[in-house]
């Protein structure tokens, strides 16, 4: 017998016993087994993140209308966000091809900016959204 971590150990049996043996096979492969699924979850999760950060990268544009029933339009609301690592200078923003153009400023890393169309442009078909000298254009339909 030897003595190993702090325990005897005859190098066939534990705790004198095969069934010793067999419960701490079992303990260990439970583990390696738990062991195993996390770091399959944590994969899980990295794509799942992955996929949705990578979906909304860049300049993304939310329109967001609430009706007040009936059909009738309360309100328009846009949020346009700056998903990306660099930050956008000179943003602007049109409703509509011949809609007033509306200067928003610069926007940094990962902002948002919310925004309500002027009541003369509350009839737009779609947003477009330039940026950096016209280098970035989005075109959101409504």
């Amino acid at each position: 017998m030897i003595c190993i971590l702090g325990r005897w150990d005859d190098n066939s049996k534990v705790n004198g016993s095969a069934w010793g043996r067999r419960l701490a096979g079992g303990r260990t492969r439970r583990i390696r087994i738990a062991k195993t699924i996390i770091i399959i979850g944590f994969i899980i999760v990295a794509a799942v993140v992955l996929t949705v950060f990578i979906s909304r990268a860049g300049l993304y544009i939310d329109i967001i209308q609430r009706e007040e029933g009936m059909g009738t339009l309360q309100t328009i609301t846009i949020m346009l966000s700056n998903n990306n690592f660099n930050s956008l200078n000179d943003v602007t923003v049109q409703f509509g091809e011949g809609g007033r153009i509306q200067t928003i400023g610069d926007m940094g890393p990962f902002s948002s900016v919310t925004l309500t169309p002027p009541a003369e442009d509350m009839d737009f078909d779609n947003i477009i959204v330039k940026a950096n000298n016209g280098q970035v254009q989005v075109v959101k339909q409504r």
